[in-house]
């Protein structure tokens, strides 16, 4: 008999609003500056940041505690390491599967 479980659809039908909200809601494209002042005039809105500086200054500030790892030499090797284990990982099973199931095969 199958499962009823309405937790798979929810989480579905959120994935799918979420996707759809992120899809409406951002732009590819940063609006030009627009320049309502003559140079050499301050203006009231040259002290607000525009939307495109504010989001590389936020994109810095998350990015930053992840520089701190870049720099170490070990995190290199632990990035190898992973890289070797996961890309290992494929053969291991089908060996696995080769001499233990072969009936899978």
């Amino acid at each position: 008999m199958a499962r009823r479980s309405a937790s798979v659809l929810l989480a579905l039908a959120l994935c799918l609003l979420a996707g759809a909200w992120l899809l409406s809601a951002t732009s590819a494209f940063v609006a030009p500056h627009t320049q309502t002042a003559l140079r050499g005039t301050q203006s009231s809105d040259a002290s607000r940041l525009d939307q495109g500086v504010q989001a590389a200054v936020l994109g810095a500030v998350l990015a930053a505690p992840q520089a701190a790892y870049a720099g170490n030499g070990a995190y290199a090797l632990l990035q190898l390491g992973w890289a070797i284990f996961i890309i290992s990982l494929g053969p291991a099973v089908l060996f696995w599967i080769y001499f233990n199931k072969p009936e899978l095969l």
